[in-house]
């Protein structure tokens, strides 16, 4: 593959023999479909004898016709290895125009698509990494193909936009939760996982009736979020070398103790607050042992009565986390400031 009077990243392999057109047609079985004015055609074709006759059009490379986005090798690296794993399949079709140099051919009495190998005979609309993933990959796989007949490049530039911006991508944290069902969460996901349950459920949980497994919602806290704040707790020494109900009943007394000193209770499941909590986590904890040794629920009440008068809602605009947690910091260390009288 190619891009347009170009090279790609990697050689691509040149036709066999070398010649830039073989005036023998290869065909294959193939669905048409005809949709809204568009004939498509929907097949599979061995990457061998596909790869060598397609191009991208990228932007950055041409941006008075180009449309595609930057090649990753990286993304197509792991394309490539998930591809060479027993049992792992991508199903989805890469999505081709045919060129006219192509001479794509149909025959209703066979049900058959021809066209002739030829350099840059295919532009690739959707796809791109994808088809390099089969390239570089170790089998030689046949590639689901959706081929578009007849299009001219505003067209095909169009049908990239619609492909990338009216179809939806599935929410990360749908995909988060969809991970148990499949059995590829790792040890940290599946520790989150059960921690999100449990404290949207416990009668003494601060966050039950708060927490939200789907996409976001303005009193609620997404999974996501959720996960994105304690997990960065849980990489803690303080928690990691504790045993899993140890750590839960120690998150538990810290909500606990945050929410009982808050004048405004909703805050605790607002995103960048909760972030902000979790991210002095460990600094709380090591303060409520120095100070009071110990790290129950009296004793973070202490320390957090610090940090607790000051509200999100005081923060607007860029880094309003970063900024948050800045002011929480400040204050809960005020106590340890250097002034004029310690030198």
């Amino acid at each position: 593959m190619t891009t347009k009077n170009g090279s790609p990243p990697d050689a691509a392999p040149k036709p066999e023999g070398g010649e830039e057109r073989e005036e023998t047609k290869y065909s294959y079985p193939v669905l048409k479909l005809h949709q809204n004015g568009h004939d498509i055609f929907l097949t599979t074709i061995p990457i061998d004898d596909l790869f060598p006759f397609s191009f991208v059009e990228r932007f950055h490379e041409n941006p008075e016709v180009g449309y595609q986005r930057k090649f990753d090798s990286r993304r197509a690296d792991e394309i490539a290895e998930y591809l060479s794993t027993e049992g792992e399949s991508i199903p989805s079709s890469i999505v081709l125009s045919a060129q006219d140099v192509a001479e794509l051919s149909y025959s209703s009495k066979t049900k058959q698509l021809s066209y002739q190998r030829v350099a840059e005979a295919f532009a690739v609309l959707d796809g791109q990494h994808r088809l390099w993933g089969y390239q570089k990959c170790r089998i030689r796989h046949r590639v689901p193909v959706a081929i578009y007949a007849g299009l001219d490049q505003q067209t095909e530039a169009r049908l990239f936009l619609d492909i990338n911006n009216k179809h939806k991508g599935v929410p990360k944290a749908h995909l988060v939760n969809v991970k148990s069902v499949a059995g590829t969460e790792t040890e940290t996901e599946a520790s989150l996982r059960r921690l999100f349950t449990q404290l949207g459920r416990d009668e003494n949980s601060p966050l039950r009736g708060h927490l939200i497994p789907g996409e976001t919602s303005p009193s609620k806290l997404s999974r996501t979020a959720f996960d994105t704040a304690v997990g960065r707790a849980l990489r803690n020494e303080s928690l990691r070398k504790l045993p899993s109900d140890k750590q839960y009943e120690l998150i538990l007394n810290y909500l606990r103790a945050v929410h009982l000193e808050l004048d405004d209770k909703e805050q605790l499941a607002k995103r960048n607050y909760f972030g902000a909590i979790f991210e002095l986590f460990d600094e709380v904890l090591r303060k409520a042992k120095k100070d009071h040794n110990s790290v129950k629920l009296t004793a973070l009440r202490g320390i957090v009565q610090a940090i607790a008068s000051i509200a999100e809602s005081d923060f607007t605009g860029p880094a309003k986390r970063q900024r948050l947690l800045n002011a929480m910091k400040a204050s809960l260390h005020r106590d340890t400031e250097i002034d004029d009288e310690d030198i």
